[in-house]
């Protein structure tokens, strides 16, 4: 896992970073995607989102297998949770076409602030619960999913 300013995004060895700055670079985060767009096929691509944050017990975490979520905050700021492996219990089982495997934790959780203009990513594995209201309140957040297929 990774939290950083987007601006920083080529310190990290990530793959395909190089098409995500230049996905970017050409109209910029405010000419919003029509839905999901390939970048470089099912390799790389963008999942755009506008929602009111929730309180953590309305989500669940959720694990990938095949791809790597960067998620960078356009406008709004979120909280994500990450979740321990060993305090993951499954509520479902692993949906292949989606990628994604759903579970609960109850201990073990660590909660990560992420502001517009700033990016986590998490690896194939790693428990995630995003859309999180910061202190108690929903609000709207603005964000880009990147997909990177790490397997």
């Amino acid at each position: 896992m990774i939290v950083d300013r987007f601006s920083n995004l080529q310190r990290y060895a990530l793959p395909m970073t190089d098409k995500i700055v230049a996905f970017l670079d050409k109209d910029g985060p405010a000419v919003w995607p029509a839905g999901e767009t390939e970048i470089l096929g099912r390799e790389l691509f963008v999942r755009p989102s506008e929602y009111l944050t929730r309180a953590p017990a309305e989500g669940k975490f959720e694990t990938h297998r095949v791809y790597a979520d960067l998620q960078y905050v356009v406008s709004g700021a979120e909280v994500m949770q990450v979740a321990l492996e060993e305090s993951c219990v499954p509520v479902a089982g692993y949906d292949e076409a989606g990628d994604c495997q759903f579970f609960r934790a109850q201990n073990g959780i660590t909660d990560l602030l992420v502001p517009a203009g700033h990016f986590a990513v998490f690896f194939p594995g790693e428990a995630h619960r995003p859309c999180c209201q910061v202190d108690g309140h929903p609000a709207p957040v603005r964000k880009l999913v990147f997909k990177i297929r790490i397997k």
